[in-house]
This record gives structure tokens, C-alpha cells and sequence, in this order.
């Protein structure tokens, strides 16, 4: 009976020492892997989201007959986040596809409302809903960034 409590006890060590250096190895290589993405994604949305994105939404105004303009910097500035994004198409398809569905509903946003005459009211929502279509962006890659998986 001693015997057979000693070979048990025996194969769960055997059992223990193998499976530490495996989970050990996964674990690194998740580690690693966020950090080598984590560079890309400074790399890639630094400029972006820093200086470029803000300076485009600033064009964004209303005219004098209260129609909205200056629309097509940040369109365009969208489209070139996309494009910059490109890298993750091939590495984290669900990340990109995400991106390019928020980037594409801004655009679609932005291309609906451009050349409307709105209230002074209307203006501020208006605002408020570009607003709100950037801070998904940003929210998104910034999550992506922190490895947060949704």
C-alpha cells in the first residue's frame, strides 16, 4: 500500500515538473508577444492619436449659413490611421476589422452631415457626436494597446 502512495505521489511530481515549464512558456511567450505589439502599436498610432487626429477634427466648423465644413481633413486622416493600421489586419484580424467598422461609421457620419444647415442646438450635437465617435477610436486602440480583450 506504501508503495502505491509513493508511485502516485511520484507521477503527480513528474506530472507538476513538466507542466510548470509549459505554463511557464506560454505565459512568456503572451508576454512577449504583448510587448513586441505594444512597440507596433506606439509605433503606428503615436502621431495619430497625439497630433494629427486632433488637428484634423479642429478644420470641423460650421459656416456662416450654419451648414457643417472642413470635414475632409479628418476623413482623410482617417483613411491614413486605417491604412497605418494595415499590420493588424494580418496579426489581429478582429482587432482591425473592429477599427475599420469605428473608422467607417465616423466617415459615414461626417460624409451624411456635411453641407447641412443645422440649428445652433442641432450644431452641438453634431459636436457632441463627432466627439463621441472619436473617443471609441481612441477607447479601442488604447484597450488593444493595455491587452484588454473584448
Amino acid at each position: 500500500m506504501m508503495e502505491v502512495i509513493a508511485l502516485i505521489v511520484s507521477i503527480f511530481a513528474l506530472i507538476i515538473s513538466i507542466g510548470v515549464p509549459v505554463v511557464e512558456y506560454a505565459r512568456d511567450y503572451r508576454i512577449n508577444r504583448i510587448n513586441l505589439e505594444s512597440e507596433y502599436f506606439k509605433d503606428i498610432y503615436k502621431e495619430h492619436l497625439v497630433s494629427k487626429l486632433p488637428k484634423a477634427r479642429n478644420y470641423i466648423t460650421f459656416d456662416a449659413s450654419k451648414k457643417l465644413i472642413g470635414t475632409d481633413n479628418l476623413i482623410n486622416e482617417l483613411q491614413e490611421l486605417l491604412v497605418s493600421s494595415l499590420y493588424f489586419k494580418y496579426t489581429n484580424e478582429t482587432f482591425y476589422k473592429n477599427l475599420k467598422d469605428k473608422i467607417q461609421a465616423l466617415e459615414d457620419y461626417l460624409v451624411g452631415n456635411t453641407g447641412i444647415q443645422f440649428s445652433n442646438q442641432n450644431q452641438a450635437n453634431v459636436y457632441k457626436n463627432i466627439n463621441k465617435y472619436m473617443e471609441d477610436i481612441y477607447k479601442m486602440i488604447s484597450d488593444a494597446y493595455l491587452g484588454k480583450k473584448k
